[in-house]
């Protein structure tokens, strides 16, 4: 049984996955995709925080972030999707070996 970590965590993941999701459905210009992105990120994310990745979700939204502006400088749409999964992706590979590099 995985340690149970406290609110602020749960909160955490709710808001960076949520918000991500909100951005995605964003980015595809639908408010329906907004929601249902928006409202499974919540669910996903205060998964994520129960189980203690909140460290681990904040390299990934970095990721996710720098891979987006790399794809919106380019000026096409579907290139910015794929930048920030990319990036995103490189991201949680990094911060999968910083998690543990930081339990040792």
């Amino acid at each position: 049984m995985p340690k149970s970590y406290g609110k602020k965590e749960i909160y955490l993941g709710m808001t960076l996955i949520g918000t991500t999701g909100l951005l995605i459905g964003l980015v595809m210009g639908s408010p329906l995709l907004m929601a249902i992105a928006g409202f499974l990120g919540i669910v996903v994310g205060g998964f994520v925080g129960w189980l203690g990745g909140s460290r681990y979700m904040v390299i990934i939204c970095l990721g996710v972030l720098v891979g987006a502006y790399l794809g919106y400088r380019t000026g096409d749409r579907d290139i910015l999707i794929i930048a920030a999964g990319t990036g995103g992706a490189i991201a949680g590979f990094i911060g999968a070996q910083l998690e543990l590099f930081f339990k040792r």
